[in-house]
């Protein structure tokens, strides 16, 4: 698709995160209110960072701006940020993100970024309903209150009275993005939260969510079952209890795994796995020490690259790792835990 100065693009991350902050910002746009004040045709596409080249392949031209929200930067889509300045210098590019991958890497991105909006202690659309308030846009009340809804989500803090059935629907909104993964249904949603009008969701779009809820009883019947079968081969390091899910899961859902296994112990958890490109290292605690351990294990030459949030950090290891010195690093944080 050619895009030209009267277009925008929007990729959000694939999550309820993503879709949200992508129909917040369509809203700011189509209100003519924020990036630009001029009437744009906004394109908006789920991406995760893995793809996002793939995605930006599909496109050429030079939009007005293209924003990247909620996706965590990584060393390997730099030449993305690159290419865009080389190709379009008058393409405002914006990037509103939470992860500390991006975050960390702030100063290799700024001369690419025309604008950051960028925070660890809150999810992305409540970062675009800041930039919402600060500007004095009323947003429709079904944003508003996802945008809530999600901040207790990621947070994992415990949802008021009132706003506890939003939380619902948005945990199962955010699962049937995830698992379905259908980019249809992901605009879909955006269309959706973006419209100030109520538009109801089609028999099909309706018949996707309840497939997804059944899924979603499996999927959580499965990970039970997975539990209870990894516990038995857990062993400490440290306060850790490390488990090597290497051969017994090969599915997706290995950060949902390690946090059920740490609700089990009621004790950190580093839970290994093998995914499609290597083996990855799940770190799971109460405070902050994830993230130290995994930036540790990055600066010792353990880890390609990490990524997560800070009490749930996912490592990349390298081939041919050592794993003695991964436990010798578990082991020296437990003291922070």
């Amino acid at each position: 698709m050619l895009l030209t100065k009267e277009d925008a693009l929007i990729i959000g991350d694939w999550d309820a995160d993503g879709a949200v902050s992508a129909a917040i910002l369509s809203y700011m746009q189509n209100s003519r209110a924020y990036p630009s004040n001029k009437k744009l045709v906004v394109y908006v596409r789920p991406s995760g960072p893995r793809e996002l080249r793939k995605v930006m392949n599909d496109y050429s031209g030079c939009p007005e701006f293209i924003a990247f929200l909620d996706i965590p930067y990584i060393q390997e889509n730099f030449g993305i940020f690159e290419d865009i300045k080389k190709s379009c210098p008058n393409t405002q590019v914006i990037y509103v993100d939470h992860h500390f991958s991006t975050i960390d890497n702030v100063e290799v991105l700024r001369k690419f970024i025309d604008k950051f909006r960028l925070g660890k202690d809150k999810p992305t659309s409540m970062h675009l309903l800041d930039i919402a308030h600060e500007i004095k846009l009323q947003l429709p009340q079904r944003l508003e209150l996802f945008a809530k809804a999600l901040w207790y989500i990621e947070l994992g803090r415990k949802p008021s009275d009132e706003i506890k059935e939003t939380v619902r629907v948005v945990a199962t909104i955010s699962r049937a993005l995830k698992l379905n993964r259908e980019e249809k249904f992901w605009e879909k949603m955006v269309r959706w939260l973006s419209n100030p009008l109520p538009i109801p969701l089609g028999k099909s779009d309706l018949e996707i969510m309840n497939k997804v809820e059944e899924e979603i009883k499996k999927r959580d019947e499965e990970l039970e079952k997975a539990v209870e079968d990894l516990a038995i081969s857990a062993r400490r390091v440290g306060c850790f209890r490390f488990v090597d899910a290497r051969k017994k899961w090969k599915r997706r859902g290995v950060s949902s795994l390690a946090t059920r296994l740490a609700r089990k112990f009621k004790a950190p958890v580093a839970l290994l796995a093998k995914v499609k490109d290597g083996e990855i290292l799940v770190i799971r605690t109460k405070n902050a020490t994830a993230k130290k351990i995994a930036d540790e294990l990055y600066a010792i030459g353990m880890a390609v690259n990490t990524g997560g949030h800070r009490n749930i950090s996912i490592v990349r290891l390298k081939r041919g790792y050592d794993l003695k010195k991964i436990e010798d690093v578990l082991v020296k944080y437990c003291r922070y835990i």
